[in-house]
């Protein structure tokens, strides 16, 4: 990462400072401070802005460069998980693929559908989880989309790889918690006091929302956002579960990374017992 001219001056007035010949030359004692030495507008301190200036515009061409074999390499990984994930985030509705490069002629990121995309492999398969937003809320492609993506996955991946789409409704979780609350700040029913919510449901719920797309959701990392969510003393995470599709629920040993790629919680799912905390 290229650095700034101010950066790069100050190492080159440093090692003039610290040069034996020049502090014969001008004067100066070895190691004085340069900028209490030269005034801003010496001629000294032009030329090293000057040389400056010209090293950060060098440095920052290797950045773009850098950049720019960087993007060309991930482009040739065509085996590599990421490359899977930027092919379906590049899924343009209603387009087809030039047969020739297997890509779009033109690029139209209104037709994107995709907003978030993950790549698992099991047992030799590729699964690509696709979800995108609708009212701000993750959601799977409708029927029609979902098809004519798995038409251009099959058009556009790797021969010979096979490769399963997953796009449905998030996870169920289904938790049961004990919270100890603040009296002074919570009512019994576990909303505030001041009318700004119920801290507990709506951080239970903020947690599951703001997890990245296809991370695991953890027991603990759950109670820690409890913890400091408004009124609330003690968190405590009695049971939790989680259900994909119409599948038995399962218990969640510490950790669960999501089939769907995400994980909701229905108002019927989440049971919250409520604990006035006296401090005793």
């Amino acid at each position: 990462m290229a650095r700034t001219v101010t950066e790069i001056k100050a190492g080159i007035t440093t090692d003039f400072m610290a040069n034996e010949t020049m502090a014969s030359y001008y004067g100066f004692a070895v190691g004085d401070d340069f900028d209490s030495t030269f005034a801003k507008v010496s001629f000294e301190s032009i030329l090293f802005y000057i040389v400056a200036s010209a090293i950060f515009v060098l440095e920052s061409l290797y950045d773009t460069l850098k950049a720019y074999v960087d993007a060309a390499l991930n482009a040739r990984l065509t085996h590599s998980r990421q490359w899977y994930v930027d092919l379906a985030k590049a899924f343009q509705y209603g387009d087809t693929v030039n047969p020739l490069t297997l890509k779009y002629d033109v690029i139209d990121e209104s037709k994107r559908v995709i907003d978030f995309a993950a790549v698992d492999e099991i047992s030799g398969k590729l699964y690509i989880k696709v979800a995108r937003l609708v009212a701000g809320e993750l959601a799977p492609l409708s029927t029609e989309q979902l098809t004519a993506f798995a038409a251009y996955i099959n058009t556009t991946k790797d021969a010979g790889v096979v490769v399963n789409i997953i796009s449905t409704e998030g996870d169920d979780a289904r938790l049961v918690l004990d919270i100890w609350y603040n009296p002074m700040v919570l009512n019994a029913d576990g909303t505030a006091i001041d009318g700004s919510g119920e801290p507990a449901k709506d951080t239970v719920k903020n947690y599951l929302k703001n997890l990245p797309f296809n991370g695991e959701f953890t027991i603990l990392a759950l109670e820690d956002s409890l913890q400091t969510a408004s009124g609330i003393v003690i968190p405590n995470v009695l049971s939790s579960e989680s259900k994909y599709a119409e599948n038995d629920w399962v218990v969640i040993d510490a950790k669960v990374k999501p089939n769907a790629g995400y994980m909701v919680v229905k108002d019927e799912n989440l049971t919250i017992n409520y604990r006035a905390y006296d401090g005793n």
